[in-house]
């Protein structure tokens, strides 16, 4: 498995990105990463074309490749929503993005698929609560009826967590035909009394953590079951940033602890 770090680690309230592109890709290159996930905030539709390759130049100057990027504030259900994820397509293309992240009504979905399959591109929703990839079997159903082979999952197991849903290796053998890359964040269940920044969902309350820790998503059981599968693709950081710890160290840190739950899933699965 490869690991991605999402710009996401250093944006400040869905407004800005605090660390410029070459800082970024920089930061990420020498901690370890193979990898970079682009936020709106870094790149999007109203980038002129010279940034967007500036960008991607950047990124291959650094041996990295951009591993996905969103269609964030856009749904796909009219022609109007159809066109802007076209110019999604291009701006994939323009950074060598292989990836878009995406959903909506599922025939629109079906043809945005049938569309990039065109370009050699992927699309792919993601588990998050409140939308049909929240629960296992919502996520089935939904990518049954996009049947697209090109149409597949972000497997996000911190938001099946959150649902509640069983997240391990029974699961991701359910996901096995559809996950094409895999986003880890690190939802904590804390008590009300434990702090700032934290947030509620069916009974729980949350504040973010870190991998290895008690009371968050045992990732130690996710890799092995992704071992299992045979899946040796992408693994992005998605942490959103925080307040009370520099992001850069953030970002050492999700590495090391993910590189050894890695191998050790590996060898655990070799068993």
């Amino acid at each position: 498995m490869k690991l991605s770090i999402s710009g996401r680690l250093f944006e400040v309230d869905y407004t800005y990105c605090e660390l410029p592109i070459e800082e970024f890709v920089d930061l990420a290159k020498k901690i370890g990463y193979q990898g970079v996930e682009l936020r709106k905030t870094q790149v999007s539709l109203e980038t002129p074309a010279q940034d967007v390759a500036k960008i991607r130049q950047i990124v291959e100057r650094a041996g990295l490749e951009v591993t996905c990027i969103t269609t964030r504030g856009i749904s796909l259900k009219d022609r109007e929503s159809f066109e802007l994820f076209q110019r999604y397509v291009s701006l994939a293309e323009a950074l060598g993005c292989k990836l878009i992240k995406t959903g909506g009504d599922i025939p629109w979905v079906q043809r945005a698929a049938d569309y990039a399959a065109e370009h050699g591109i992927v699309l792919a929703g993601n588990n998050h609560i409140g939308t049909p990839f929240e629960t296992v079997s919502s996520t089935l159903k939904y990518l049954r009826r996009v049947d697209r082979k090109n149409y597949r999952l972000i497997y996000d197991p911190a938001n099946l967590f959150v649902a509640q849903e069983e997240y391990g290796p029974e699961t991701i053998r359910k996901f096995a035909d559809y996950i094409c890359y895999v986003t880890v964040q690190c939802p904590k269940r804390v008590s009300l009394e434990q702090g700032d920044h934290l947030f509620q969902y069916k009974g729980f309350t949350y504040r973010q953590g870190l991998p290895g820790e008690q009371a968050v998503p045992d990732f130690a059981s996710v890799f092995q079951g992704l071992h299992q599968i045979g899946y040796n693709g992408w693994v992005s950081v998605i942490r959103p940033r925080s307040n009370d710890t520099e992001s850069r160290d953030l970002a050492r840190l999700f590495y090391q602890r993910l590189t050894q739950m890695i191998e050790d899933g590996r060898r655990y699965a070799n068993r």
